[in-house]
């Protein structure tokens, strides 16, 4: 990725890790294309015009029903690849994964086979592609008893909580 990066993708910018990759991305002046929640799926390949590379963050860590992890994170992944594929362009894609994905549970296994839809496109086509397992993050807008262990005792420590 050795060219100057002026438009960026990012799935899942309104997420905890999004919002706080936007802003820096603004802020380093590139400009960035937000592909969200309420984004239509079939437009994805719209969202691909003209951008530099994408930043993969959309996923489902805590769905209502176990069947949405392979929707949000396996189907989401295998639908962006194609799209990738499809555009006839090498857009480098950074997929961010979890430590998960060594762990036999629906959420890893999700995670694990997401990852396997990103190597593909790179074995099959040659794309730039790149997959980072994110440890326990923690930062700005995080909440607190969802998936932050430091997020959660900051704020019983706030709020004089045990």
């Amino acid at each position: 990725m050795s060219k100057s990066l002026k438009r960026i993708l990012v799935t899942g910018a309104n997420g905890f890790v999004g919002k706080n990759l936007c802003v820096k991305l603004n802020e380093l002046g590139i400009e960035v294309i937000k592909f969200c929640r309420d984004d239509s799926v079939e437009r994805l390949p719209d969202f691909l015009y003209d951008v530099d590379a994408v930043i993969h963050l959309a996923g489902e860590n805590r769905p209502k029903q176990v069947e949405d992890f392979v929707v949000g994170n396996t189907q989401l992944t295998e639908i962006l690849c194609e799209a990738i594929r499809q555009s006839s362009r090498n857009i480098p894609l950074l997929f961010t994964s979890s430590t998960q994905a060594n762990i036999d549970n629906p959420y890893g296994k999700s995670k694990r086979a997401a990852e396997d839809v990103v190597k593909e496109l790179s074995k099959k086509t040659g794309n730039t592609c790149f997959i980072y397992r994110l440890p326990g993050i923690f930062g700005k807008w995080c909440k607190p008893n969802y998936n932050s262990v430091v997020a959660t005792f900051c704020h019983h420590i706030a709020h004089n909580e045990p």
